[in-house]
Formats: C-alpha cells, sequence, structure tokens
C-alpha cells in the first residue's frame, strides 16, 4: 500500500495535516491517522477528497461535540485495546486537568505518568479493582498536597473528573480507582511511584482506547433535587 499525504481544508485554506499516513480508519465521529511504528492521531474530521493518482486525502473539520453529549458520553471503561496512547492525548488530557478549579488558585496537584509495564503490573496488584491498570497503556496517578492547601482532596478531584471528561472527548477510556484514603493501597502506590512524603495519592486513572462499548447516560433523579429550601418543590 502506498503511503499518502493527508490535507486538512478549513477557512477556505489547505495545509498539511500529516505525511507517509500508512492507513486511515473512518470514525462516525473522525479518523484515525496511523504511521508505521507511530502511535495513531485521531482527528475529528470527515474525508472530503480522495486523489488516487496523487496519493492525498483532504479532510474537513467536524462541528464541535457539544458539552453535555461527552459528559453523558464519559464511562468508566475497564476494557482496552492494546492501541497506544500518544504523548499528544496525554498532554491534552494533563491540560484539561490543570484546567480545573481551585481554592486560592493554589493548584495543590502532582501527576505521575506511568506507561512502564512492570509498574502497570504492580499498580494493577494494590487491591482487586486496581487489575485494569495492567491492561490500559497508560496510568495516571493523581496526587495531592495537603501543606499546601486544606482543600486539596476538593481540587484534585476536580483535576480527575476533568480529564476524565477529557478522556470522552478523545473517544479513550477509563476509570476512578480510588486509593485515598486507605493506608495500605496508598502506602504501595506511594512505593511503586516513589511519591514523596508530603504528598498524597488521591486515585488512579487508567487509560486506553476503549474493548468495550457504554452507551452515554444521566442518572438524574428529580427526587433529589430541590428549589429554595431542601424539600421546596
Amino acid at each position: 500500500m502506498c503511503e499518502i499525504t493527508v490535507y486538512l481544508e478549513q477557512d477556505g485554506s489547505r495545509e498539511k495535516l500529516m505525511e507517509d499516513v500508512a492507513r486511515i480508519e473512518i470514525k462516525p465521529d473522525g479518523v484515525v491517522l496511523r504511521k508505521t511504528f507511530e502511535p495513531p492521531r485521531e482527528v475529528r474530521a470527515a474525508v472530503r477528497e480522495i486523489d488516487a493518482l496523487e496519493h492525498t486525502i483532504t479532510l474537513t473539520p467536524l462541528p464541535p461535540v457539544p458539552a453535555l453529549d461527552w459528559i453523558m458520553k464519559r464511562r468508566s471503561i475497564r476494557k482496552y485495546t492494546d492501541a497506544p496512547v500518544g504523548d499528544e492525548q496525554v498532554q491534552a488530557l494533563l491540560q484539561a486537568a490543570m484546567a480545573a478549579p481551585s481554592a486560592n488558585d493554589v493548584r495543590p496537584w502532582a501527576f505521575v505518568v506511568v506507561r512502564e509495564t512492570a509498574r502497570r503490573q504492580s499498580l494493577s496488584e494494590i487491591h482487586p479493582w486496581s487489575y485494569m491498570c495492567a491492561v490500559a497503556p497508560v496510568v495516571i496517578a493523581v496526587l495531592g498536597d495537603p501543606s499546601a492547601s486544606d482543600f486539596w482532596i476538593e481540587d484534585c478531584s476536580a483535576a480527575a473528573e476533568n480529564l476524565l471528561l477529557a478522556v470522552a472527548g478523545l473517544d479513550l477510556g477509563s476509570v476512578w480507582v480510588a486509593i485515598y484514603p486507605h493506608p495500605e493501597p496508598e502506602a504501595r502506590v506511594r512505593e511503586i511511584l516513589n511519591v514523596p512524603a508530603n504528598l498524597r495519592v488521591l486515585c488512579l486513572l487508567p487509560v486506553g482506547h476503549p474493548s468495550e462499548s457504554k452507551p452515554p447516560r444521566t442518572r438524574y433523579e428529580a427526587s433529589k433535587v430541590h428549589h429554595e429550601t431542601f424539600g421546596g418543590a
């Protein structure tokens, strides 16, 4: 198969997106571009034109996904394919995490990105609910500094949820693996990841390409909503 060059056309201009693409996978919400020996790149775009003679494909951007759609899309995913998660995707997830609100703008969080197979295997054995860390190609540990803020749990939880929502937005999968407030699993994570004594371990977030499908949903319950006062209709 001949390698191709992919262009993106928007706002009346056409720019080169990627060269030497060996395979293109077309999905309902975008395309996956694959180069030999490199992680795949996902682009939210549709194929506009294929030029077989020039070995080029031109894409056009898809409209943005409404925020509520990908919020409802966030599900706990525990099964993953062996497809890698690229550095660009991990960077986007961390940027989303650190866009979270923080009391007094202290930002008491820190993150450890774990890719090494043996280390992920060790994390998977911490407790019965961390097994998916061995399968996911990336595990992100969310840490917090209690000495920096009394609200480290709230701040780091907001960062973790931001990351989980970004995972859904990138068509990846993840699940919250709780560590805090249990001393024994936290001690094991601390040893595996060489976590400094001043930091606590809130949770682990395995990240990968889903091999299970769960539909978007909300679990809205009108009985849990009150107006003006508790019990107010």
